[in-house]
Order: structure tokens, then C-alpha cells, then sequence
């Protein structure tokens, strides 16, 4: 622990048929498409190289659209040739078809993504696209003051006029993306910095940021800046970190980024992760960087929440205008390389009073129009601005997204998620041990308390695929293997009456994180995670 601990500011710092549908496609899975998912697994293993076969890529692309969901596998086609995945076929909306290119990145030994997808949206009237999408800007307390114009012909939505950032204007088009309708995002709106800068000063910047992403080896990244242009080169271990390095470079100053010298390699990963680096960072440095990443997030930038840090555990405090700002600066601050551990004390004190009425009344409007939901099986209530969701949906990832949009929902402190998931898989009935369960209490016979029930007692809602202790093992350790976020041989795995315990240490939270998610995907009824963080390293992309 540090002698003196200082805080800081912003201020401080310088400028019904889904369901039917499921249970046909998880037999279909089951039967069809997890074998070949453990032979491309078993393959990888029993032939090891430095040159991922592209079978094995492609299968494991297709896999993380049926597990990471907000894409329809069915709708996306796949190919790779040589690491490079071209993805085709139609999907209904502009937030699945950039997820779709996400997920993609995110498989280990992807050396980029050609989107060849089309964007096929519900059938809507040009007028009404266009004022949902300028109420949603007006609804959502970081782009409610943006002057940002909208027009939209044929379903591609133009938006005009200026904003102060490259993530300002990327958040306007993101809102625009969540109003369901459109084909095509043309954004058009201008970045207007308060002030100039040098090309040394936004080359020092650019360097930081990237030394500062806990998953970038920004030692491998070479930067130049010339009148204001940055260009980057060098390597990176993955699509998705080049992606990342791309997003990092465009701090304020800057008139545009060039990636394309930016080689993807992944067996640059593979060598860096045997020297695991370790964070030689001071308090103060790790500080200064998650204070300067706040300054550089939309969502929190208009707030100067307090920021502490004492032996790599960050402390935020002070007060935030809504509840989104205060999720976005604990995610900014575990970006940030060094940070072991986030103690989020920051309070959420919207200025003025919405009354419960009108907040429910923007909630389930944001709602309806989100493309990623089925919003007439979302039960909404506001009580003393308390936001309560229930009802049904299809998968974690759409649980998610509820409860984000009702974080963006203005006047509300916080968020009680009720909604039902429905289960994708059961286990075989011998596999579970014996067990009671009190209505809210599970206890298996390991003694362990567990606060929610084994997917088998949980209510279902139709046939669901089938999976035994040792084939949700096999599922977990495969999601490892293909995920550039965790390395399987630091984590061990062991499941049990479908309750999966991993043990092993690994060099981020984010990474713990991963692992967790990994696991609740690949069938897991429960997960208890005793991974342990290693403190002051990291691990990247």
C-alpha cells in the first residue's frame, strides 16, 4: 500500500415460435454440429502448429454465433481461407451484423473478417425510422444535447452535423443502429476538437493509450502521426486486438487512423504468453490512466468521478448522472493494465425528476424498438425509480441487453433483472447428485450454497439438447482453446452433477470474466469460478 494515495478528477486531467425453433436447432447441434466441433478440437490438439486450420476456424466461428447469440447461425454463412473468415447470407438488423463480425475476431488464430452480410430489417415507414432514432438520441443521457441531424430514404439513415469526439460520433451511430428498421448507417457527422494539437502530443497520447489496454502489447505497435493522420504497424496476436489498437489511436486530435500496416499473427500471442509480462506501474500511473480513459468515454467524461487506487484496486467515487455512467467508468477502469480489482462506490444522482410514469413510458419504448429484442415478452415496472424487468427471454446475451437499455432509461438508479432465460441444454438425469431444493436454495453434495437452482429444476420451456458431465467439460475446454481471452493449459476444469469448478490462475480480471462467461455458455448449470488473478501482470491479444 502506497504512503500517499492521491485522487483525482477529470477535472485534473488535460483535455412461441423462437421457442419451437430453439428446440429444433439444438437437437440439429447436438447432433450435427458438436461433433464436428470435437473433432476440429481434437485435431488442433493432436497436431500442434502455429498455423490454425482454417476447418477448425470456421467451426469455431459458427459455434460462437449459436453460443454468443445476437446472431442466428442459421443466417450467417462462414468460409476461411488462410485465417481470413468471409462471412455472407442476410441478417435482420445492423447491431447483429457488426456483432456477427465481432464474434468472428474474436476466435483465436482469425486473421481478419471479410463481411459480405446484407441487412434485410422489418419493414418500416422512413418517417417513423426517423423520429424513433432522434427520440432514442434525445432519450439517452450521453447524446440528449448532441446537435445531430437525421434523415433516412429507403431505410439508410444519414446522420449530420458535429460532435467533439470520434467516440461521440461513433456512440450517435450506435444509438441509430438500435432502432430497428434501417439497412444502412451513413454517418456523416463531424468531429469538432475544442482545441488543436501537435502531432507529437497526439503521438505520445496514442502511444500511452495503447501501452494502457490490458490487451494490447503496445510494445509490438509502432506509431506516426503526420498532421494529425496516425498510422500503425507492427503485429498483434488477433483480429480482435487490431481492431482494438484501431479504436485506441483515435484520441482527441485526431483526423483519422490507418491500420492496414498492422499485421495479424498468432503465433505473436503464443510466444508473448510464455513471457507473461509483468506490470511494473505505480498507483499513481495506473491513476492517471484510468482517469485518462474516462476523459476519453462519452458516457463519463461529463462527470469528474474520484479515482483511487491502493495496491492495484481501484476506488471510484463521487456521483455520476445515470446508471450507464457508472457501469462504463468500472469497465474503463478494468481496460486499464495493472488494475487488480474495482471498488465502484460511485452514486447515481440524475439532475432534475422524471417521474415513474415517464420513465417506464421511455423504457419499454426503447424497448420496442431495440432490433435485438422481442420486446412483448419483457414485463417493465419503475417503482421509486427502481427499474424492475421480468418475463422471458432467449438467451443471456438478450438479458444483457435489456438491462442495458433500461441503465440508458433517464432517472433510473437501479436495475432488478427478473427476466427468465431459456434454457438451451439439460444434463442427463444420472449425472446430477443427489440434492433438495427449498424454492430459492440449492444444495449439492459438495455442501456448497448456491443462490439459484440446477437448469434441470429450473422451469423449461420446451425439449432441450442434452449433455453429461463429461460432454459440457469437452464444451468448456473448447471455448477455451478458441478464445484469444483465455488460455486453456492455466485453467483446470472439472464438472460434477453439471456444476463446472475451474481452478488455475490467469492474468486478468477480464480474463476471469471470460472464463466464467465460457463456462455458463458451454452448458454449465452453475459455475464456481476459483481461477485466481494474478496481481500486477496481463496477458494480451
Amino acid at each position: 500500500m502506497e504512503k500517499h494515495m492521491k485522487t483525482l478528477t477529470l477535472n485534473d486531467w488535460p483535455h412461441g415460435a423462437a421457442i419451437a425453433r430453439w428446440s429444433v436447432i439444438l437437437l440439429i447441434v447436438q447432433t450435427l454440429v458438436l461433433p464436428q466441433l470435437r473433432a476440429a478440437t481434437t485435431e488442433q490438439s493432436a497436431t500442434p502448429s502455429r498455423e490454425t486450420p482454417d476447418g477448425g476456424i470456421t467451426s469455431a466461428v459458427e459455434d460462437g454465433f449459436i453460443t454468443e447469440k445476437g446472431v442466428f447461425w442459421t443466417d450467417v454463412d462462414v468460409s476461411t481461407s488462410q485465417g481470413i473468415v468471409t462471412l455472407s447470407g442476410s441478417v435482420d438488423n445492423l447491431l447483429a451484423k457488426e456483432r456477427a463480425v465481432k464474434i468472428a475476431e474474436s476466435i483465436r488464430g482469425v486473421r481478419g473478417v471479410i463481411d459480405r452480410t446484407t441487412v434485410t430489417p422489418v419493414s418500416r415507414l422512413d418517417e417513423d425510422i426517423r423520429k424513433d432514432i432522434l427520440t432514442a438520441l434525445l432519450q439517452d443521457p450521453a447524446t440528449e444535447s448532441y446537435q445531430v441531424a437525421v434523415s433516412v430514404q429507403s431505410g439508410v439513415v444519414t446522420l449530420t452535423g458535429s460532435v467533439g469526439s470520434y467516440a461521440e460520433k461513433q456512440l450517435a451511430a450506435r444509438i441509430a443502429k438500435g432502432v430497428k428498421g434501417s439497412n444502412e448507417i451513413r454517418n456523416d457527422v463531424t468531429i469538432n476538437y475544442p482545441a488543436g494539437r501537435t502531432d507529437t502530443e497526439i503521438d505520445a497520447d496514442v502511444k500511452a493509450r495503447l501501452q494502457w489496454d490490458v490487451w494490447i502489447n503496445g510494445n509490438m505497435i509502432n506509431t506516426a502521426v503526420k498532421e494529425s493522420k496516425v498510422t500503425l504497424t507492427g503485429t498483434v496476436g488477433s483480429a480482435i486486438s487490431k481492431s482494438r489498437a484501431f479504436e485506441d489511436a483515435w484520441i482527441n486530435g485526431v483526423s483519422a487512423v490507418d491500420a492496414s500496416g498492422l499485421q495479424v499473427e498468432p503465433w505473436a500471442r503464443e510466444d508473448a504468453r510464455r513471457k507473461m509480462k509483468y506490470a511494473d506501474t505505480s498507483d499513481s500511473e495506473i491513476m492517471q490512466a484510468v482517469v485518462a480513459a474516462f476523459h476519453l468515454d462519452p458516457r463519463v467524461s461529463a462527470f469528474s468521478p474520484n479515482v483511487t487506487v491502493e495496491g492495484g484496486v481501484v476506488i471510484l467515487g463521487g456521483a455520476v448522472g445515470n446508471l450507464k455512467a457508472k457501469t462504463a467508468a468500472e469497465q474503463d477502469a478494468r481496460n486499464v493494465v495493472g488494475v487488480w480489482q474495482i471498488d465502484n462506490l460511485l452514486k447515481v444522482k440524475p439532475k432534475g425528476r422524471t417521474t415513474d410514469a415517464e420513465m417506464e413510458k421511455q423504457l419499454k419504448a426503447a424497448l420496442l424498438w431495440d432490433p435485438l429484442l422481442n420486446s412483448s415478452t419483457i414485463d417493465v415496472a419503475i417503482i421509486n425509480r427502481i427499474a424492475y424487468l421480468s418475463g422471458a427471454v432467449d438467451s443471456t446475451f438478450q438479458q444483457a441487453e435489456v438491462q442495458d437499455v433500461a441503465s440508458r432509461t433517464k432517472g433510473v438508479l437501479l436495475v432488478r433483472n427478473r427476466l427468465k432465460v431459456e434454457p438451451e441444454y439439460s444434463i442427463t438425469y444420472n449425472d446430477w447428485p443427489y440434492s433438495s431444493y427449498d424454492g430459492g436454495t440449492y444444495y449439492g453434495d459438495s455442501g456448497i450454497y448456491h443462490n439459484q437452482p440446477p437448469a434441470v429444476i429450473s422451469e423449461t420451456f420446451g425439449p432441450q439438447a442434452y449433455l453429461t458431465d463429461e460432454q459440457i467439460k469437452r464444451k468448456i475446454e473448447h471455448a477455451f482453446f478458441w478464445s484469444p481471452f483465455v488460455d486453456r493449459e492455466d485453467i483446470t476444469v472439472n464438472v460434477h452433477g453439471g456444476v463446472a469448478t475451474l481452478t488455475g490462475t490467469i492474468g486478468t480480471s477480464i480474463g476471469w470474466g471470460e472464463a466464467d462467461q465460457d463456462a455458463r455458455k458451454s452448458g454449465a448449470a452453475y459455475v464456481i469460478n476459483r481461477v485466481e488473478v494474478k496481481k500486477g501482470s496481463w496477458s494480451w491479444l
